[in-house]
């Protein structure tokens, strides 16, 4: 059953939150209220560990990882501002109060932003492998630091710009965003599909290395790289786990514009769980990246001065 306060605290807003027209459904919200907190601790924890570990380790600061560092950033955001906005929405429904216009407003926008910035950058991440592999030597030559630092801005300036779309309507924003989704989505689909298809082939030339006889040195960079394109494959499948849920509720919810109460449930279960990813990513650099591992324990091990340099 819709709040009395539903329709009106949207037009005002100008926004469409679905959640609004939960009032009542008090054990749907209150396990998305939990599940939201936990993830906020996480996101949180994990990314400050990461981007610590950039401060304290010196190894990781390479043009090849500054990818990995903006989607840390990235994902920290969603830790201190979408969940926490996410949270007060929520917890505004379950006590059948309205939400204030303005949490409204800040979480539409914040969570459009950064989701579509954690987008891009899974994009480029498999871009940027996909170069490393088919450049080989060249690659430090035309991906800089310069260039990586300029095209992250770029980012994050392009979403910032489509996220003012909102002040034309929710309807034209969604639907612009659905179509650079759909283009970015399908691009992004067909640099993976090729680092699966290298990945296939690099372990091929490493079974047969005496047929085609094959140096110690390039069996260990192919296999450098088959291991880097594999982490990276490891990181868009956790992307698309996510993501691609709350594509289809989306895409569901604005076709059939239900105010079912299963239907409403089931969008926001899908917020929670693409909100998840940024708390996936930081645990899949430690347990698929052996570099941010053994940097994230160094730097713990610092901080609590249980390092035996530092003793």
């Amino acid at each position: 059953m819709n709040a009395p306060f539903d329709n009106a605290t949207q037009a005002d807003c100008l926004v469409e939150v679905p959640l609004l027209s939960l009032t009542g459904e008090r054990v749907g919200i209150l396990v998305n209220i939990i599940a939201n907190i936990g993830l906020m601790f996480t996101a949180i924890l994990g990314n400050v560990s990461i981007l610590l570990s950039f401060v304290f380790a010196s190894s990781l600061r390479k043009t090849s990882n500054y990818l990995l560092l903006g989607l840390a950033l990235t994902d920290l955001g969603v830790g201190l501002v979408v969940h926490p906005l996410y949270i007060s929405v929520m917890l505004s429904v379950y006590a059948n109060s309205a939400p204030h216009c303005t949490v409204l407003v800040i979480y539409s926008i914040s969570v459009s932003f950064l989701a579509g910035v954690s987008f891009l950058y899974i994009a480029m991440i498999g871009l940027d492998r996909c170069l490393a592999i088919r450049l080989h030597l060249r690659y430090g030559q035309i991906v800089t630091e310069k260039r990586s630092v300029i095209t992250q801005g770029a980012v994050w300036v392009i979403n910032g710009l489509l996220c003012l779309v909102w002040l034309a309507g929710f309807q034209v924003y969604s639907t612009l965003a659905a179509v650079v989704v759909a283009i970015s989505l399908l691009g992004t689909l067909a640099v993976y599909v090729k680092i699966y298809q290298v990945v296939k082939r690099h372990k091929a030339q490493i079974r047969d290395q005496l047929t085609v006889q094959l140096s110690e040195i390039e069996v260990s960079r192919l296999k450098r790289l088959r291991k880097s394109a594999v982490n990276t494959l490891y990181v868009f499948f956790v992307f698309l786990l996510c993501y691609l849920p709350f594509f289809v509720a989306t895409a569901i919810n604005n076709i059939l514009k239900s105010s079912n109460t299963s239907v409403v449930l089931a969008y926001e279960f899908s917020v929670t769980l693409m909100l998840s990813n940024s708390s996936l990513n930081p645990l899949m650099y430690c347990l698929r990246l052996r570099d941010f591992r053994t940097a994230v324990k160094k730097t713990y091990k610092r901080i609590f001065c249980l390092d035996s340099e530092h003793e």
